[in-house]
């Protein structure tokens, strides 16, 4: 009850705000260091004007350094964090010049463990934190005085962020965290629902044409389609027997990029109750909101006829004989979507700009949804949301001027352009601008960018001009009026449109994501891992040799000993708890 009441203030403590911008009457943010206290300092302005650090020396020598932020690099980055452009043009704006902390993302794991457990040499922020989760990070170690809440913080210096939080009630429920307050600053990325979905999932239509068959719209329309492309050979024409009628993976889920490519899921709607999961809100895997009840579809009779269909497509040779050891570095997006022919006959992507080869991938079109025998649908809604990310550039305890940092969280949103360069790169290489001062693209005759070199795709300029990720805000009023909707991201919503992107959101079935109580993640956290692995083990084990009573039955057995039960009701707890 306490933390329900907690909850219910946080959020009439939102709703109160006040929008009149930097500088208010000063209170405590909860951990004891009072928001405002260095607002008669000379060497700053928290005013909401700039720059904010007005004497970087002064400042240093009060603050003991610059001020230190913890990043996650991209693996892909060439350019030093500190170099690239946007952190220049921060630098220049707000006088604000951060020590970077770069981790690997290959060692990063065990550093934020060790870091976060020991509790000391904590940076002043942490940029971000591993596949999204900020918001467990913050619930996991709120009892241990490491990351500074900031509600108070907000109130007072982020009056933009008030706002949308005010227009979007759906976010408020999902950063507060249970025990009534907020930790660092959320990452929006609205794209008109993209991240609510799959990406598409494609058809060859040049192999369609080949075989003269027409675009399925049933799962038997499919089956015929795909066992036609298995006979007729050398479709891609290299004098290779090399061609997949299907091409898929099964699992790990860490690679699966928003439930895009484990074609399994896709269609156990139309074989019933749609499944569901995503990297993004991991513990809620195989979870539905029906009759506004939790409720596991992970043993639905759905999962059981899906691998029944697919057991069928692999005993005829239909899907890629590596399908069940796919690994992040050998996955079929790293090889052979970017070969100079096309290899599958269709496959499921998050963005066609994946198929690297601009002729290969006009090629492929995608697949209206498709029907099951009873009516049943394809796809699925993700259990997920467009504020990806609760509590990017979190303060720490170290932290002597909390205030700094939200301020320049409210640079950053407060200029919509600012925030979509630094979100997906800066003017001079991802953008330009037009007469209108609008952020567009610069693309070929085929919509394709040409990109500016040293770079050779979209994604190299982003990776090597802003370190992204953080507390940006990109709203989807922004596209036509601020810049362009994101040109690779166009047809991928053009073709999740096609796939029923409409249709799978309408079933109002997926789990938002939630704030956890440390008890509630704890425990999420010795059994959801299991109950997931056993998922995983039961569709790779069905496909592969069938299924029957008896090993079904073991199946739902295994999950009940796992506490499948016990799943449902933390998060049937955690929900009522939200809507409350």
């Amino acid at each position: 009850m306490k933390r329900t009441l907690a909850l219910l203030l946080a959020i009439v403590m939102l709703l109160s705000l006040s929008l009149s911008g930097c500088g208010g009457e000063s209170g405590d943010n909860g951990s004891g260091a009072d928001v405002g206290s260095n607002e008669d300092v000379e060497f700053l302005d928290l005013t909401g004007n700039l720059p904010i650090i007005k004497d970087q020396a002064a400042f240093e020598e009060a603050n003991g350094g610059k001020l230190t932020a913890f990043i996650i690099n991209d693996a892909a980055r060439t350019v030093e964090v500190k170099d690239l452009t946007m952190v220049q043009r921060w630098k220049e704006d707000t006088g604000i010049e951060f020590d970077w902390q770069v981790a690997s993302p290959d060692s990063v794991e065990e550093k934020l463990s060790l870091m976060l457990s020991a509790g000391d040499d904590l940076p002043d922020i942490f940029w971000n934190f591993i596949g999204g989760q900020s918001g467990q990070y913050a619930v996991q170690y709120s009892d241990q005085d490491i990351f500074m809440p900031t509600e108070d913080l907000i109130n007072k210096y982020c009056p933009t962020l008030v706002k949308i939080l005010e227009d979007n009630p759906q976010y408020q429920k999902e950063i507060v965290t249970p025990d009534g307050h907020m930790y660092g600053f959320p990452y929006i990325e609205q794209m008109k629902g993209l991240v609510m979905t799959s990406g598409p999932l494609l058809i060859n239509s040049k192999w369609l044409d080949t075989v003269k068959k027409e675009m399925p719209t049933t799962v038997d329309e499919f089956s015929d389609v795909v066992h036609a492309f298995k006979e007729a050979g050398d479709l891609n024409g290299n004098g290779e027997a090399d061609e997949v009628p299907v091409m898929t993976m099964f699992g790990p889920e860490e690679i699966d990029t928003f439930g895009s490519y484990n074609m399994f899921y896709r269609f156990t709607g139309c074989f019933g109750q749609a499944d569901s999961y995503c990297y993004g809100n991991p513990y809620a895997d195989h979870l539905a909101v029906l009759d506004g009840k939790i409720t596991f579809t992970g043993n639905n009779e759905s999962i059981r006829k899906t691998a029944d269909f697919f057991h069928g497509l692999y005993e005829d040779g239909l899907l890629n004989v590596n399908c069940f050891e796919q690994t992040s570095t050998t996955n079929y997006t790293n090889s052979e979507l970017i070969q100079p022919v096309a290899i599958p006959g269709v496959v499921g992507v998050w963005t066609d700009m994946q198929i690297t080869s601009n002729e290969v991938r006009h090629e492929y079109e995608p697949i209206p949804q498709l029907t099951g025998a009873d009516g049943g649908k394809s796809g699925f809604p993700l259990n997920y949301s467009e504020m990806q990310d609760t509590s990017d550039t979190c303060i720490t305890t170290e932290c002597k001027f909390p205030e700094v940092i939200a301020c320049f969280v409210e640079y950053l949103i407060s200029d919509p352009s600012l925030s979509v360069q630094s979100n997906w790169g800066a003017v001079g290489y991802n953008y330009y601008e037009d007469e209108n001062g609008m952020l567009c693209f610069n693309l070929d005759d085929n919509g394709d960018i040409i990109p500016v070199e040293p770079y050779e795709s979209f994604g190299d300029m982003r990776t090597n001009t802003t370190p992204a990720r953080g507390s940006m805000i990109v709203l989807d009023e922004y596209y036509d009026t601020v810049c362009q909707y994101t040109y690779d991201a166009k047809t991928l919503l053009e073709f999740q449109h096609v796939n029923g992107k409409e249709e799978q959101l309408s079933r109002g079935t997926n789990v938002p994501k939630m704030l956890m109580t440390l008890e509630e993640n704890q425990r999420l956290g010795q059994i959801q891992p299991v109950i997931s692995d056993i998922v995983d083990r039961y569709v790779a084990g069905a496909v592969q040799n069938g299924t029957d009573d008896a090993s079904w039955e073991q199946y739902k057995t295994e999950l009940e000993n796992a506490g499948v039960n016990e799943l449902v009701e933390i998060f049937q707890t955690a929900y009522d708890r939200s809507n409350a």
